[in-house]
């Protein structure tokens, strides 16, 4: 089981790593009263945020690596892999919706 882990990491990291620099953007533009300009994020910004994005997917991939070990692990009366699939969409389901819920809530809040 470890060894899939480290497995998971490590293809996490470099699919975040991938990932994350198609999806940050090294120029920004920016809209002043109607004027775009745009100017480059500093080297040292732009790969705090790439490494930052690819941490987050590795340790997103390693606990997905660990749910499916430790599904595989369980009984097999005790389970199916409908009821596991399931539950897994419901789990997203619920959680995007109260995120976007609070985050709907905090721009009423925030808005001026």
């Amino acid at each position: 089981m470890e060894r899939k882990l480290v497995k998971a990491g490590i293809y996490g990291l470099l699919l975040g790593l991938l990932f994350s620099i198609i999806y940050h953007p090294d120029i920004i533009s920016l809209n002043n009263n109607g004027a775009y300009s745009g100017y480059v994020v500093p080297m040292r910004e732009y790969m705090f945020k790439v490494l930052r994005t690819a941490i987050k997917i590795c340790f997103a991939s390693i606990i997905v690596a660990a749910l499916v070990e430790y599904y595989k692990s369980l009984p097999k009366g005790e389970y199916s892999i409908k009821q596991f699939v399931l539950g897994i969409i419901k789990s997203l389901i619920i959680g995007t919706v109260l995120f976007l819920i609070v985050f709907y809530i905090i721009g009423i809040l925030t808005h001026n």
